[in-house]
């Protein structure tokens, strides 16, 4: 696949993130540009779920640094900026006390959403990930492991 022409949505540069006197990832160079679909594979401790925590601002930079549409991340407002990310955590992040529903549209809620767009869209991500609205009624404990990721793909 040949690269885009215009610049891309991220670019990592030398990043490097340490735990201590272990290197977690890097140094990784790396430019993602929009509507780019990207796949992280690789063995367990390779680094994958670091490079998500560094993507999504919950952790900084030992070294290098990333750039958000030309910007360095840091310069960002990273509230409003997360609300523009999501990943799903390797166990699915579910909150117990609230139904599968109540988890997919937490944060379109926290962004002021209309209930009629709410409900528009859950029905669109439901129809996606195959869940039946009885489902989604239930709480993450009343479902399988693969109901419970989709609810998490739903949220993310």
């Amino acid at each position: 696949m040949t690269a885009p022409d215009h610049d891309p949505l991220y670019r990592l540069e030398k990043l490097c993130r340490d735990y201590g006197a272990h290197r977690a990832l890097g140094p990784l160079d790396l430019a993602i540009h929009e509507g780019e679909r990207v796949a992280l594979i690789g063995p367990s401790g390779c680094g994958k779920s670091t490079l998500m925590r560094l993507l999504a601002g919950l952790v900084a930079p030992s070294g290098g640094q990333i750039l958000f549409r030309g910007q360095l991340l840091g310069a960002h407002d990273i509230r409003a900026y997360r609300r523009h990310f999501g990943y799903v955590i390797q166990s699915g992040g579910l909150f117990p006390h609230l139904t599968a529903s109540q988890n997919v549209v937490l944060m379109a809620r926290q962004a002021g959403w209309s209930r009629q767009k709410i409900a528009a869209r859950l029905d669109e991500l439901a129809q996606l990930v195959h869940l039946e609205p009885d489902q989604l009624a239930r709480y993450p404990v009343e479902l399988s492991g693969g109901q419970r990721q989709r609810v998490s793909l739903m949220r993310a």
